[in-house]
């Protein structure tokens, strides 16, 4: 007879005890997880980061800062991503314009990866950062906006219709 506790499953019709159900499966949004959020910001694609502010971004995510806030120095950072201090202070200053960053105060070397866009941890808590930090939108620079347009007027120089490939002469044959 499959008890639990007080407690038995009957079938009504029959009076059999049926067995125990299985234990509860873990759903895989259970505790933490991570978050890519797809909002109205400008994709991340879009906005010419050079690999220095990727890395600079992986590192960060990869050292809690997508939960919480993480004291970030550029010494560490460009250890750690194989690059310059200047190169780290440089990607963290554009990351943080970008609003992809966000400086918990103006003087700490505290930084948080912006919750709208990049979350680890539960639902709950992401909805209480951004209620904290009030995330502004990830919108492009100068810089993105420059690449855009070269790669548009890059586009726009693109002869349109087929391509033409080099004839071919047969041996022999009238010219």
């Amino acid at each position: 007879m499959a008890r639990r506790g007080n407690i038995a499953l009957v079938n009504l019709d029959t009076g059999a005890v049926l067995p125990a159900p299985k234990s509860r499966t873990p759903h895989t949004m259970d505790g933490s997880y991570t978050l890519n959020a797809y909002t109205d910001d400008a994709p991340l694609y879009s906005l010419a980061l050079s690999g220095a502010e990727w890395a600079t971004i992986d590192w960060v995510r990869s050292n809690g800062g997508a939960g919480a806030a993480v004291k970030v120095t550029p010494a560490a950072v460009a250890t750690e991503i194989h690059a310059t201090e200047t190169t780290a202070k440089t990607a963290l200053a554009r990351l943080v314009k970008l609003n992809i960053l966000l400086k918990t105060s103006p003087r700490s070397q505290t930084y948080q990866l912006n919750p709208r866009r990049f979350w680890e941890g539960s639902g709950e808590a992401q909805v209480q950062a951004c209620r904290r930090l009030d995330p502004p939108a990830i919108v492009p620079d100068a810089k993105a906006v420059a690449a855009a347009q070269k790669a548009a007027a890059k586009q726009a120089q693109k002869p349109s219709g087929p391509r033409r490939t080099r004839s071919t002469t047969t041996i022999g044959a009238d010219r």
